[in-house]
């Protein structure tokens, strides 16, 4: 039996960070094979209000933000998949206030994927089994299985095969800083190509990063294993970005990486004193930040 629709509901959709993420290989298609930690934060956020619509006017979707065509718009893509999938296609207006950056590497677009899916689930006549509704995100983006449950988890695959993880961050204090600097992820991909494998042309990739990231894990953090395939050309390209987790490491973290594809870089200190010194030099700079004791 499904739960009666509301007329509206306003939903947060929260955003994820990478504690790791390792490129493994290349498959022949050109998607890339990862080895990656999702770890979900509370904030940054979109704020996603969800009504009911008049009847045969389909889905309205208001986003300022995004200045693109709502039928190529993530949240359109998952209420029309989901309507092939199981036959409900419910007429809805949609707004949707951006808190995450773009091109932050935070997730932000298949975390508003995802809310969409979970609000058309709890609702549905027909609903998908939790199963169904991972393969189906899956075919949404790589990312958008994780934010259905939104808890730690190891990926691998393209980022869509998903195992728990028991990781704790229980007593760190996490700041967050978002620049604004937009990156591309399929531009962070091809740059990465370009640099890794252009430079190793005849070496397997999963050989190449075998041999590169087994002392890169030594040394990436003093606590935890914080590492990102994507910094070597990213922070080569943007400069800027580099100082900023140098700043970050100066105020005495036990680590610190890019998210993502970037731009956005996090940090891990165990004081919170510590972290709160960090969090107000770097908005006195204007960068935007989030301060989190988790």
């Amino acid at each position: 039996m499904s739960l009666a629709q509301p007329e509206s509901v306003t939903l947060r959709a929260g955003c994820k960070i990478n504690l790791h993420l390792e490129i493994t290989g290349v498959r022949e298609n050109g998607y890339h094979e990862l080895d990656t930690l999702f770890f979900p934060l509370p904030e940054p956020y979109d704020t996603i209000t969800i009504a009911k619509a008049p009847a045969n006017t389909g889905l309205n979707l208001r986003c300022p933000a995004i200045s693109i065509p709502t039928e190529k718009n993530i949240i359109y893509k998952s209420w029309e998949k989901y309507a092939a999938a199981t036959g409900w296609k419910p007429d809805l207006n949609v707004a949707v206030e951006k808190g995450i950056p773009d091109g932050a590497g935070l997730g932000g677009g298949s975390s508003d994927a995802a809310v969409m899916l979970n609000y058309l689930n709890k609702y549905s006549p027909n609903k998908l089994t939790p199963e169904s509704l991972n393969t189906l995100a899956a075919t949404i983006g790589a990312d958008v299985p994780f934010f259905l449950n939104n808890v730690p988890a190891h990926a691998t695959g393209i980022g869509d095969i998903l195992s728990p993880s028991n990781i704790s961050l229980a007593g760190y204090s996490l700041v967050l800083i978002c620049p604004e600097i937009s990156i591309s992820t399929p531009w962070a991909f091809d740059a990465w190509d370009k640099t890794i494998l252009g430079n190793n042309a005849d070496n397997n990739p999963k050989e190449i990063l075998t041999s590169t990231t087994s002392k890169d894990r030594k040394h990436s953090s003093r606590a935890l294993w914080l590492f990102n395939s994507f910094e070597v050309v990213v922070y080569s390209a943007f400069p800027k970005l580099r100082a900023y987790k140098e700043k970050l490491m100066s105020f005495g973290a036990e680590g610190a990486v890019m998210s993502g594809s970037g731009s956005s870089i996090f940090a891990l200190y165990r004081e919170m004193e510590q972290a709160k010194r960090a969090a107000t030099a770097l908005q006195a700079e204007g960068v935007a930040t989030y301060l989190h004791h988790l």
